[in-house]
């Protein structure tokens, strides 16, 4: 009688003593199947005799590891998020979590067919860009499945999937004017918002960066400022985006007054402490930046009679107002501290430290009045 269950076997090595004959056995729909392995002199031991065995062995569960049930594609997405996907920003998290594994993580990786992906990508409501995160992150779901042995190698079917307009900026850039800034800025009086906000666009940080400062990056003998560390959703990184980003920013001396006189107030004014140190968790971590956007500068931006803006536009407005000074390409590139100019523009060029800080000072009179 078949067995109910086909189940992974290991089998038996047993000699015969009489004729000294090495024997695999196993069972196979409720009988003993036997096969010889071999003599007792090519195989002195029953370890070697079991290497022996082997293809035995296998041959005879192959049936039951393609009956195995294939992992589905969301047990192999959060694998992949917990064994390969980079520390920093938590990679495509967001993306796979909120998107892909609810509308595909019951099905295996055969199963999902990429003319049903990018029907489903055009259907959701979000940016070109945004649906070009998904792709990719799906993408390297696959790619983290044939690395492991799960899915075999081939050609990822993602890439079969097209997402139009997925490098077209659909938002407008927003650039505040000096006039919208001066309006802006005579709503945020408290502190540290208004200090945090003012080196935001005096230096066209970005948000992850200044949300991570501590004391210990600035020297203000030398005025300089060296971003060493980044915070995405509450989770420090001590890495930056790319290499240029490390680069050391000058400091003007009107920016360099106010951080010192924000640092002479607040509690926590070592070193090791962040500038931006929350009250609310004894200085152990820095403020939510996104919790000051929501509650300084987006009712600030409505009491100037702007529309609402966030952290980004700082650095936009930054390297606008370089721009609007005739500061060259290659030094707004140093500044930004862009990986390559054709972030910045199309064309080359490379800063000296004095270029630099005079470019920067014209900013910063711009933003502090």
């Amino acid at each position: 009688m078949k067995r109910k269950r086909d189940r992974y076997q290991n089998g038996t090595v047993c000699l015969d003593k009489r004729v000294n004959v090495w024997y695999f056995q196993w069972y196979q729909e409720g009988k003993r199947k036997t096969r010889i392995i071999g003599t007792l002199a090519e195989y002195p031991t029953k370890a070697k005799a079991r290497r022996a065995a082997k293809p035995f062995r296998d041959e005879i569960n192959t049936d039951v590891r393609l009956r195995k049930k294939p992992q589905s594609f969301g047990a192999i997405a959060r694998r992949y998020m917990k064994e390969r996907m980079p520390t920093r920003h938590g990679g495509y998290t967001n993306w796979l979590e909120n998107y892909a594994i609810p509308k595909w993580g019951e099905l295996s990786l055969d199963q999902i067919n990429p003319g049903e992906v990018e029907v489903w990508l055009k259907s959701l409501a979000r940016a070109p860009k945004s649906r070009a995160h998904i792709k990719a992150a799906m993408r390297l779901v696959y790619e983290f499945a044939m690395l492991v042995g799960i899915y075999p190698i081939a050609r990822n079917p993602m890439e079969l999937v097209r997402v139009k307009d997925a490098s077209k900026r659909t938002k407008r850039k927003r650039v505040l004017t000096r006039e919208e800034w001066s309006r802006f800025i005579a709503y945020i009086s408290g502190e540290p918002q208004r200090t945090a906000i003012i080196t935001c666009l005096c230096l066209g940080l970005r948000r992850e960066e200044l949300w991570a400062l501590k004391w210990s990056d600035f020297d203000f003998i030398k005025g300089t400022v060296k971003i060493q560390r980044t915070m995405v959703d509450k989770v420090i990184y001590d890495t930056v985006k790319t290499e240029a980003s490390e680069a050391a920013l000058p400091l003007s001396e009107a920016l360099v007054k106010l951080l010192l006189a924000w640092r002479g107030q607040s509690q926590f004014n070592k070193d090791t402490d962040w500038v931006w140190a929350s009250p609310y968790s004894a200085g152990e971590r820095p403020l939510n930046l996104n919790g000051m956007q929501h509650d300084h500068i987006v009712p600030a931006a409505n009491k100037a009679g702007l529309e609402p803006f966030g952290w980004h536009c700082f650095r936009h407005t930054y390297r606008a107002w370089l721009n609007d000074n005739g500061t060259p390409l290659g030094i707004q590139k140093d500044l930004m501290r862009h990986a390559n100019i054709s972030t910045t523009a199309n064309v080359y060029g490379a800063a000296m430290d004095p270029s630099m800080r005079a470019a920067n000072e014209k900013v910063v009179r711009m933003v502090i009045q």
